[in-house]
């Protein structure tokens, strides 16, 4: 597990953190603190697990964004690379990808609903 802080959002995360919730899979606090909030807001949300092909460096790869909410599909990333952007721009539907700054809402209510651990005690 990687700890760290981001002093442009003031808010800390780690990477490592993943595990089962309610049923739904995340890979990440940010993931889990997205999920937490649209399940104590009774927002319908569920995993994404169809693959949409993209292409970078020549070679043919498979996208899984995180979850579909309202229909939408929804990635969240906390940084984005040039594989990132490929996968984005060559995406066909539409998607909404939640970064540092877009993360910061869920990861407060989480924080202040659960505790600056939420994503150590949330886990099935």
């Amino acid at each position: 597990m990687r700890r760290r802080f981001n002093a442009r959002t003031r808010i800390r995360f780690s990477w490592g953190y993943s595990g089962r919730y309610k049923g739904y899979w995340c890979d990440s606090s940010w993931e889990l603190a997205y999920v937490v909030y649209h399940l104590d807001h009774e927002i319908p949300i569920k995993r994404n697990r169809k693959g949409f092909k993209y292409t970078f460096y020549k070679k043919s790869h498979k996208f899984y964004p995180d979850f579909i909410v309202d229909g939408k599909y929804v990635e969240i990333k906390g940084v984005i690379k040039r594989k990132s952007k490929a996968k984005f721009d060559q995406f066909p539907e539409e998607l909404v990808i939640i970064g540092p700054e877009e993360i910061k809402p869920y990861l407060e209510y989480a924080i202040t609903k659960y505790g600056a651990d939420f994503y150590k005690i949330l886990y099935d």
